[in-house]
């Protein structure tokens, strides 16, 4: 059944949900339009992938031809996988490391994150320490990465803590499709190349349960956005937690970030239905916010 969305406001989003974590910014000198527990440390729960695809769109500029390069998605990748479609298929699929991360951020793709992490491993790359250096140039102080998913994947890559305050800032940092280069809003960090790859990625993703899931109109007449794909996280009963990222523009062009975090107290009682439902309302409330 599709979720039932609630037509709230952004305020009435903090008092209806009390558990749910999430921030609102715009590309303001302020950044902050709206939050709820905005600061609590959660896991990633769907943003490692976000900060994957990043660190990656990022050495696919500073060493040419990697993303090009091609990587191999083995039995064993598929076998480690608790999300995705790849996981379903049999045989080995040769990809590039771009169509891989593409399929990462697209399904959430538990084999394609395994794969791209012996691929890295093979290439000689610490991913844990180049995405640990980007977190850091961008001033995410909130981040904490631990680790990188090992023998399983749900489609992270890595592993840790953020805050929905830190997520929103990330959003902003990279900053938009339609910043110059050279915009100052948005300087330091992930280069404009990486930066234009992951924006890119992110505009192609249908998801059907996070923050864009109650957005007006339906595949490619829904309202311009980009997010990540999440849904399979609440399938499986979502045992970190919930997380998910939504950018969207308003009346005047500039775009507004989302970021929001469901713990695993509330998001693993309910069912991805219910999820969906107070993730969409959300998103929904600050899609309204920026038609006034």
């Amino acid at each position: 059944m599709v979720a039932e969305v609630r037509m709230l406001t952004l305020e009435e989003c903090a008092a209806a949900y009390p558990q749910l974590r999430f921030a609102v910014g715009d590309a303001g000198l302020s950044g902050v339009v709206a939050e709820s527990r905005a600061d609590e440390p959660h896991d990633l729960g769907g943003i490692g992938k976000l900060l994957l695809g990043l660190t990656l769109a990022h050495l696919g500029q500073s060493h040419e031809g990697f993303l090009e390069r091609s990587l191999t998605v083995s039995r064993d990748h598929r076998a480690g996988a608790r999300t995705g479609t790849l996981r379903l298929m049999s045989g080995e699929l040769q990809l590039s490391v771009e169509d891989a991360v593409n399929l990462v951020l697209s399904t959430g793709d538990g084999a394609c994150v395994l794969a791209l992490l012996d691929f890295a491993a093979a290439e000689g790359v610490d991913l844990l320490s180049e995405a640990g250096g980007l977190t850091s140039s961008l001033r995410l102080d909130a981040v904490q990465l631990s680790g990188l998913e090992s023998g399983e994947s749900w489609g992270e890559g890595l592993l840790g803590s953020a805050t929905a305050a830190s997520t929103c800032q990330l959003l902003r940092s990279l900053g938009t499709l339609d910043d110059p280069e050279d915009d100052p809003a948005v300087a330091g960090g992930a280069s404009s190349e990486a930066r234009q790859l992951l924006h890119g990625w992110m505009g192609k993703v249908f998801e059907p349960a996070g923050l864009a899931s109650a957005l007006p109109g339906y595949g490619p007449r829904r309202v311009r956005h980009q997010t990540l794909s999440g849904f399979e996280l609440t399938a499986v009963g979502a045992q970190r937690g919930y997380s998910s990222a939504l950018s969207l523009p308003n009346q005047a062009g500039e775009w507004v970030h989302v970021a929001a975090h469901l713990p695993p107290s509330s998001a693993g009682a309910h069912s991805p239905r219910d999820v969906s439902a107070v993730l969409g309302g959300l998103g929904l409330a600050a899609y309204l916010s920026t038609r006034n």
